[in-house]
């Protein structure tokens, strides 16, 4: 335990301006001229704050005791949190502990101890209390863009069927104390047809209550124009070693689509990824991107997750545009669909003097059905991002490339020729079925 010097308050005038300004003092007699008590003084100060919806304690306990040895003091105080207590001590080691708080009180920082040394030659030593009374649980509903929503209906239940029906306006925060400790489930409804909820879990979220309270569930809603809003017209997906992959369709009334969100979960809209974090990929405006109001896409990430773990789980993908319009989100079951993978006969990059990297792809597929290709480079460490000891990958074109024509890979800008560990192609059919190939030799 450390022990703090506190060397305040010296003169025996800043002693009596200190006990004149104390609510409670637990020794007899401030008066410099008296014969009563001596310094050095302990002086315990509290600040308590209670949520809104929660009963403070009207009295806090304190026990001091000494941890020296060689004095013997051990006493327990109760006091108004309002209050200052002094006590008059002898030289000497103590612990000062908060005791007997309601469960819904917390001291956030530190913990309930705190220990001083207190020396013949100092005045008064200070120890500060801060107790927070926390309600069981805070609901928060964030909602913005176009019309967005206002309010929305909310039910709280927990593990033994105690229910709380309400309504929580949007972007404000709802505190709610009726739960005992325990896994809670808290739902919303009334989301309007043009918002979507973005948040992990959906319209569904779930948290453990501990008894000290103090447990946050925050939903996330975004709205959009339904007139001018993404909307994903098919969409599968499938892994292949280690990888997710799939590919989509989605409709854009006013060609603007910026980027979309990727994620694996368990079906229920809780993410299985390492990092429990969805994936973002922008610049989808781009080359073919440019081209009429329905776009094919075709992706994958590396995410070293092994195959036997994203059986039965569900990829998530959900489409904005340059606007923040956002589309619903397209939920497909892995491997749902059936069918064969492709089956690739050759591939083959090579590098063209400095200037670039061409790729050539021969394969087929059982199912007569392959939509197009995702292509990664994996270059030097520190090429694309900053060094971290792993080397760089980096996607050609967050679209992907329909069919199997590859284009070529520029080696005079930021990738030069020698940066190049790996070309990466996955050849990705029509039912989410894949196949991964890749050249580590650019001289052949």
């Amino acid at each position: 335990m450390k022990y703090k010097r506190l060397n305040v308050l010296r003169s025996t005038l800043a002693a009596a301006r200190f006990c004149a300004a104390a609510s409670v003092l637990l020794f007899a007699g401030c008066n410099e001229n008296q014969t009563g008590p001596k310094p050095p003084y302990l002086a315990i100060v509290t600040t308590l704050t209670a949520w809104k919806g929660v009963t403070p304690p009207k009295t806090v306990k304190y026990r001091v005791h000494e941890v020296t040895g060689l004095k013997s003091f051990d006493r327990e105080i109760t006091v108004s949190p309002k209050d200052t207590t002094i006590l008059s001590v002898n030289p000497g080691s103590y612990v000062i502990e908060a005791i007997d708080l309601p469960t819904s009180c917390v001291i956030p920082r530190g913990g309930p101890e705190q220990g001083i040394t207190l020396l013949e030659t100092d005045n008064t030593g200070i120890i500060r209390w801060s107790v927070e009374c926390r309600t069981a649980v805070t609901l928060s509903v964030l909602s913005d863009g176009f019309s967005p929503d206002k309010e929305f209906v909310y039910r709280v239940r927990n593990a033994s069927g105690q229910e709380t029906i309400g309504i929580v306006p949007a972007n404000d925060t709802l505190n709610l104390s009726k739960f005992a400790s325990g896994e809670v489930t808290i739902d919303i409804g009334g989301v309007a047809p043009n918002c979507t909820v973005t948040s992990e879990g959906g319209l569904r979220q779930r948290i453990t209550v501990e008894k000290t309270g103090g447990a946050a569930i925050a939903f996330r809603v975004v709205c959009s124009d339904e007139a001018k809003r993404p909307q994903i017209l098919s969409f599968t997906s499938g892994y292949t070693l280690g990888a997710s992959v799939f590919q989509f369709k989605v409709y854009d009334a006013d060609q603007n689509i910026d980027g979309y969100y990727f994620n694996l979960t368990d079906c229920q809209g809780n993410s299985v990824l390492p990092e429990k974090r969805q994936r973002i990929r922008r610049g989808l405006r781009g080359g073919r991107g440019q081209v009429g109001d329905t776009l094919t896409i075709v992706g994958a990430f590396e995410l070293g997750i092994a195959p036997s773990e994203l059986v039965g789980r569900c990829t998530e993908i959900r489409v904005f545009d340059a606007t923040t319009n956002v589309s619903e989100i397209a939920v497909h079951k892995i491997g749902s669909d059936g069918g064969s993978p492709p089956a690739v006969r050759f591939m083959n990059s090579a590098l063209v003097g400095l200037s670039f990297i061409t790729t050539a792809i021969e394969a087929s597929d059982p199912d007569n059905d392959i939509v197009g290709t995702f292509v990664l480079v994996r270059v030097r460490d520190g090429v694309l991002a900053l060094p971290d000891g792993v080397p760089d990958l980096g996607s050609m074109d967050p679209i992907g490339y329909l069919g199997l024509d590859l284009p070529l890979i520029p080696t005079t800008g930021r990738i030069k020729w020698d940066d190049v560990y790996e070309v990466i192609v996955y050849v990705i059919d029509s039912k989410g079925n894949a196949i991964r190939v890749s050249d580590e030799d650019m001289l052949r």
